[in-house]
């Protein structure tokens, strides 16, 4: 009976120490601005030119056309393909955040309701982000062996240009005086 008690007034004890800690992490924070200084800079699409051949089927086909392939080769270009791909999708997700947090920003600073605009970014994140699970599906598909997926990074990028265009737009109307 003590022993239950002794554990439990521990475990307690612990989660309150955790729960203090994340309190005092998220209270001291540093506070970033609401919006970005640079609006005109915030996101660039030809950061991401390269994702559209990094899984193309070509490359792969040349390499195996070399005397000295191998498998073990084959398979080691492949993961390293899908490491760089995935690595450019986390930053996709990454500008993504940041121009959708933008958007909310000036919406929540805005003089005039922005409802319509909120129920818009709530479309786009959600079709984001099944389209990148989606793509994730396919990246683990052809880690495993299977064909390269047929992944279209211009619908994304593009998506997320139009959303940078609404940003500026909303930006000028927002605050008059910077244009």
């Amino acid at each position: 009976m003590n022993v239950i008690l002794i554990s439990a007034a521990g475990i307690g004890v612990l989660l309150a120490l955790a729960f203090l800690f994340l309190f005092r992490t998220a209270m001291s924070g540093t506070r970033r601005e609401a919006l970005p200084g640079d609006l005109e800079n915030i996101f660039a699409p030809s950061r991401y030119k390269p994702m559209e051949r990094l899984l193309d089927p070509a490359d792969h086909e040349f390499l195996a056309a070399q005397p000295s392939y191998s498998r073990r080769m084959g398979r080691r270009f492949r993961a390293n393909r899908i490491a760089v791909f995935r690595g450019y999708a986390r930053c996709l997700g990454k500008d993504f955040s940041r121009v959708s947090g933008a958007l909310k920003a000036l919406m929540i600073h805005a003089s005039v309701d922005r409802s319509a605009l909120a129920g818009l970014l709530l479309k786009q994140r959600m079709l984001f982000s099944y389209t990148m699970m989606s793509l994730e599906v396919k990246l683990a598909l052809h880690s495993f062996g299977f064909s390269a997926p047929a992944v279209d990074v211009r619908e994304l990028v593009g998506a997320l240009d139009a959303m940078c265009a609404q940003l500026r737009a909303l930006a000028v109307v927002a605050e008059p005086s910077v244009a």
